[in-house]
């Protein structure tokens, strides 16, 4: 009980030199800078795609011979041929649109190289139908000259249903609503969001995963080397073993929490340059970088990674204890290894079933809840009482955790040169303070 009145300052003291031995290591700057350079540079992921497209154009000269075509004829030959990229900086097809007297020039213009496709719009003379003639070098039965073919199929149609006296608009203008099953989900969702809450789901489950295993194997080594070079007994003479659990636990934890700070860091910088990288490379502005993240979903990650990376580095740091040598600390940390597996593999499951009743329930278990409830919020399927319920669980878990730690690494530590069994923790542990 006094080691609980008396956890600081030497806790503290431990901390502060667990985190600069840890921070000046030549691997962490080394690590933290290469980290840092590949979060940079995943951000600008948008900016080569862009790039790539860019690079890829189209570029179209429609030339209309035909008279009385619809006024909506540019637009929907554009829209028919960009689909759903109509609207982006960097369509794949570029139009533009001629008189039918430049026959001549059009030509010469395709000639040059200046653009890759000559379509042009006319009519037949006994039908009346539009009829359309593509002069170019790309394949015939390629991906680019069938998407050519189709859109120009709509531009028929919608010519004879306007001679019809209708439009496609007014064909398709049938109501049509998507609402989602549950009201409290929220508007239901197109693919491109779907696209990026997965993706943002994944990315954020995977860097608390990559946390607890990397920064809690930290704790664990920690532990295993000053027990293996007897420093841990100098140590407990002016000490406690809570005293130096907590220690190592604030001292690495602030250490990896150095490290992701610095990565976040790049990450918010990449995406605050995107737009004046996207400027200078392709001479436009980009669009929204940050996608399906939004300052709720931040949240709620900052808060179960602290959590989850506490909860789990107890764990560890008692795991370390049990063993005198770093070689020894992969195998009794294995057990924990395959818990932490089980919860990343879940939870990465049921973002494919995120209203299932194991995930709901699972995403409430301190185990667990670091990953599934994070996917739950950033899918946007938990109410504000749901995640203060299972943060609620995961303090408790970190206080039961705490009390169970102490009691094993104030047993462990004094375990020197023998096999560690369960019995012996247990023994050990109902005898220590």
């Amino acid at each position: 009980m006094n080691g609980w009145r008396t956890l600081f300052p030497n806790a503290w003291y431990i901390s502060a030199r667990e985190f600069r031995s840890r921070a000046r290591s030549r691997s962490f700057i080394i690590g933290t800078v290469i980290l840092a350079v590949i979060a940079f540079a995943a951000t600008q992921a948008p900016v080569l795609i862009d790039f790539a497209m860019s690079t890829s154009q189209t570029r179209i000269e429609v030339l209309v011979s035909a008279s009385g075509l619809p006024s909506d004829s540019q637009a929907l030959l554009a829209g028919k041929l960009n689909g759903q990229a109509s609207s982006a900086s960097q369509p794949a097809f570029v139009l533009s649109w001629l008189g039918s007297g430049d026959l001549k020039s059009a030509q010469q213009a395709l000639e040059q190289g200046k653009f890759d496709a000559l379509l042009i719009v006319d009519r037949d003379p006994a039908s009346q139908n539009l009829a359309f003639t593509l002069q170019t070098d790309l394949t015939s039965d390629g991906q680019v000259v069938g998407t050519i073919n189709q859109a120009a199929d709509w531009l028929a149609l919608d010519d004879g249903l306007a001679r019809a006296g209708t439009s496609i608009g007014a064909v398709q203008a049938t109501p049509f609503a998507v609402v989602p099953v549950n009201p409290s989900a929220g508007p239901a969702k197109n693919v491109s969001q779907e696209v990026s809450t997965s993706l943002l789901s994944t990315g954020l489950i995977v860097l608390i995963f990559m946390a607890i295993v990397t920064y809690g194997m930290w704790v664990a080594m920690s532990v295993a080397e000053e027990k293996g070079s007897r420093v841990m007994e100098l140590m407990l003479n002016a000490t406690t073993p809570l005293q130096m659990l907590a220690g190592k636990v604030i001292g690495n934890g602030a250490a990896g929490l150095t490290q992701y700070g610095i990565v976040l860091a790049a990450v918010v910088g990449g995406l605050l340059a995107q737009g004046p990288i996207h400027q200078m490379v392709l001479g436009s502005g980009s669009g929204a970088p940050f996608g399906g993240l939004d300052p709720v979903v931040l949240a709620a990650f900052a808060v179960l990674f602290v959590l989850g990376f506490l909860f789990y580095s107890l764990l560890y740091a008692a795991l370390g204890s049990l063993v005198s040598r770093q070689e020894d600390v992969q195998s009794a940390t294995s057990p924990l290894m395959m818990l932490i597996f089980v919860g990343y593999f879940m939870s990465i499951f049921g973002l494919q079933a995120i209203d299932a009743t194991w995930v709901k329930v699972a995403s409430f278990v301190p185990f667990f809840s670091p990953y599934l409830m994070l996917a739950r919020v950033s899918a946007g399927h938990v109410a504000l009482w749901e995640f203060a319920l299972a943060v609620a669980f995961l303090l408790a878990g970190i206080a039961v955790a705490l009390v169970a730690a102490a009691r094993i690494y104030s047993a462990g530590v004094l375990l020197y040169g023998q096999r560690v069994g369960l019995r012996q923790v247990l023994k050990a542990a109902r005898v220590s303070r």
